[in-house]
């Protein structure tokens, strides 16, 4: 695990129906997780690229490796590398989910690609979840993107402004 590329995760888009609670959704990611893959449920608007997240997942799991971690579980880890934010309340409030949020990201990480994937494949399969086929990071308007992290009007430095902000919660 020397470089984000070679860390597999598993991730599906999907619309929240409204009989599900966000409390639901995380009762159904504890009963669907195992003892070496995590689930997370994450709001992806402001999630950049694949690349951005899985930037996150490969500094989520090294700093579990090397007994750096901020939070004491992996989900809670990936939303601090997510966001770049070492308090984990901040973390939440950007990427966490609540009632409201309509759009929700589901990753597995921890395990192979294969059971990445069939961890997650089990999980919608026990759920009513309505998977957005085809959905593409970012989901948010570029330009919004670009006004949320304060970046020149350049895509490709966006992407590396919020690599940095995950590298640099590793030193602070």
């Amino acid at each position: 695990m020397d470089d984000p590329s070679d860390v597999t995760s598993c991730y599906k888009i999907c619309r929240k129906t409204p009989k599900l609670s966000a409390n639901d959704l995380f009762e159904l990611i504890k009963e669907n997780q195992s003892n070496t893959i995590s689930i997370q449920v994450i709001d992806p608007t402001w999630i950049v690229s694949k690349k951005h997240l899985q930037a996150a997942v490969y500094h989520t799991l090294k700093a579990f490796k090397n007994r750096r971690n901020i939070a004491r579980r992996s989900e809670t880890e990936l939303l601090i590398r997510l966001s770049g934010f070492r308090q984990i309340k901040n973390a939440v409030k950007v990427f966490g989910i609540n009632d409201q949020t309509n759009t929700l990201l589901f990753i597995a990480f921890g395990g192979t690609c294969k059971e990445n994937e069939s961890i997650l494949e089990r999980f919608f399969s026990n759920t009513d979840l309505e998977q957005i086929e085809n959905a593409e990071l970012p989901i948010t308007d570029i330009q919004k993107l670009l006004e949320y992290y304060e970046c020149e009007k350049d895509s490709i430095l966006l992407e590396k402004k919020v690599l940095e902000k995950i590298a640099v919660v590793e030193i602070s």
